[in-house]
């Protein structure tokens, strides 16, 4: 696997792998330490390949425990530690692991071995030998499964294999700088955008500066740490770019050396473009585009001046090496230029399909049978102008959100757990770009609960953080006496959306 080989090179050189609040990381001690976590994991379980859980947020053995794991041959599974305990244990039951390492702290309610941080260290400070390379996860061995909304009202994991990643590394790759440098590791590590600093950052032999939680809720001490960072390559989604914008400090003074913004995971807008280009006149802004299913990122496109002068959305680009891109449209395929089509992905970066849900995983992955590549059915709508592809949005109820793929039956399937509500429907506020701001939930009860409208809001989300994340539970919610039908007899989400713009 390209990354542990690289990480092993590397490990000669004394380089800074990781930066953390609590301290940092060489090449060597992340060998040492992963490797040390790969032992344990095979005298421990043996020829058990079940997956290992990480449950934590950027704490600075999370990335050798991950690393160990592919050494020994097993996929993690990364669950952010903001998740409430009852959707972690939804994907603990789906993967059913040996072995959950908890850098919050807590334990799930489960049957096998829990490894806390004081016990995570006295394994990963074990001498011993280097893992050979035959241990290593494989090229079609499953390296982490990411669990995403899913339709039902319970997560749906997503594995995608230790070739899958090879193949996004050696077509992102072109896009970074030769090797070294700092770049920005922001993003969770159960969104799959953190391959950019992962695997992509570590290939190339450079430092990740982490940013966790608690620092990205204060910008004042996350600029701080900036400050001294010698950062040269950002890596986010851009809702958090545009948080970061809000402040005049953000600029290049901050962050002098600064050369390239790499943004993915939602549409980046012409105004997150003007401003960064104003205040980083010598950093290029990249922007990409990927589902999980293909591996993080599958398009890239970097962000000129025509473009942002352009009354069409930022291009997200054209496929990285490796990666075939189609339109179709009713089952054929879109050739016109400027005509919109459902976005398919083919190549060696599309995953194997869907844990545990092979009828889920038929509806949207194939087999292509005039060149053989493997494919995935995005639900994305785009066209193609000028050599590059543009981005129009979903064909169904799935969205982006802060970077977060959601979908909305997900989250209204979550709402109807709570008490006294009956029936729930969830719709997107966008703005006049089409990028989605908000949620906003409309609630049908069993039972008048007679609270005010701010009361009942303030009590529902409450109750919600024991079933949904943060970035889940809707911004607005409304009780509904009952809900408006379209001709066809569904909720009329069209007519929720005109009756939200009426409240104040």
């Amino acid at each position: 696997m390209l990354v542990l080989e690289t990480l092993k090179a590397f490990s000669e050189t004394g380089r800074t792998a990781l930066i953390h609040p609590l301290g940092s990381l060489s090449y060597r001690d992340l060998e040492i330490r992963s490797d040390a976590f790969a032992r344990w994991l095979l005298d421990t379980l043996g020829e058990d390949r079940s997956p290992v859980v990480l449950w934590g947020d950027k704490e600075a053995d999370l990335l050798p425990c991950l690393l160990g794991a592919l050494k020994s041959g097993r996929a993690y599974v990364p669950i952010d530690s903001v998740i409430p305990k009852d959707r972690a244990a939804q994907i603990v039951a789906a993967v059913d692991p040996k072995v959950v390492v908890a850098f919050t702290g807590e334990e799930l309610p489960w049957e096998g071995r829990t490894l806390s941080p004081e016990k995570l260290e006295a394994v990963l400070s074990a001498p011993g030998e280097k893992v050979p390379p035959e241990n290593w996860v494989q090229k079609s061995d499953p390296a982490y499964i990411l669990f995403t909304s899913g339709s039902t009202g319970r997560p749906k994991g997503v594995p995608i294999t230790a070739g899958n990643l090879d193949a996004f590394c050696q077509g992102l790759l072109p896009h970074y700088p030769k090797e070294g440098g700092v770049i920005l590791h922001q993003v969770s590590y159960s969104f799959d955008v953190s391959g950019c600093a992962v695997y992509a950052g570590l290939c190339r032999g450079m430092t990740l500066f982490t940013v966790d939680h608690q620092m990205a809720a204060g910008l004042g001490e996350c600029f701080d740490a900036l400050e001294r960072s010698g950062l040269t390559l950002w890596v986010s989604t851009p809702s958090f770019g545009e948080l970061c914008i809000q402040s005049q400090r953000f600029d290049q003074r901050l962050l002098p050396h600064l050369r390239q913004f790499l943004f993915c995971g939602e549409v980046l807008t012409h105004a997150l473009c003007d401003a960064l280009s104003e205040r980083f006149p010598k950093a290029q802004i990249l922007n990409t585009y990927g589902p999980t299913e293909a591996t993080v990122l599958v398009t890239a496109a970097e962000v000129t001046e025509e473009m942002r002068r352009d009354s069409l959305p930022i291009p997200i680009g054209k496929a990285i090496d490796g990666v075939t891109l189609r339109l179709e449209q009713e089952g054929r395929e879109v050739t016109e230029e400027g005509q919109t089509g459902e976005l398919l992905i083919l190549g060696p970066t599309v995953g194997p399909g869907y844990l545990g849900q092979p009828d889920e995983a038929k509806k949207v992955f194939f087999i292509d049978p005039e060149t053989g590549l493997r494919g995935y059915r995005t639900g994305d709508l785009c066209f193609f102008r000028n050599g590059l592809y543009h981005y129009c949005g979903r064909a169904d109820n799935q969205l982006k959100l802060n970077g977060y793929r959601i979908e909305l039956e997900d989250i209204e399937e979550n709402l109807q757990r709570l008490r006294n509500v009956r029936r729930a429907a969830v719709i997107p506020v966008r703005d006049q770009e089409g990028i989605v701001q908000y949620l906003a939930a409309f609630l049908l009860l069993q039972e008048s609960d007679g609270l005010t409208p701010l009361k009942r809001a303030i009590a529902l989300k409450k109750e919600a953080a024991a079933y949904l994340p943060p970035y889940m539970i809707p911004r607005k919610i409304l009780a509904v006496e009952s809900f408006p039908l379209n001709v066809n007899g569904k909720i009329d989400r069209k007519a929720l959306a005109a009756r939200l713009e009426k409240t104040p």
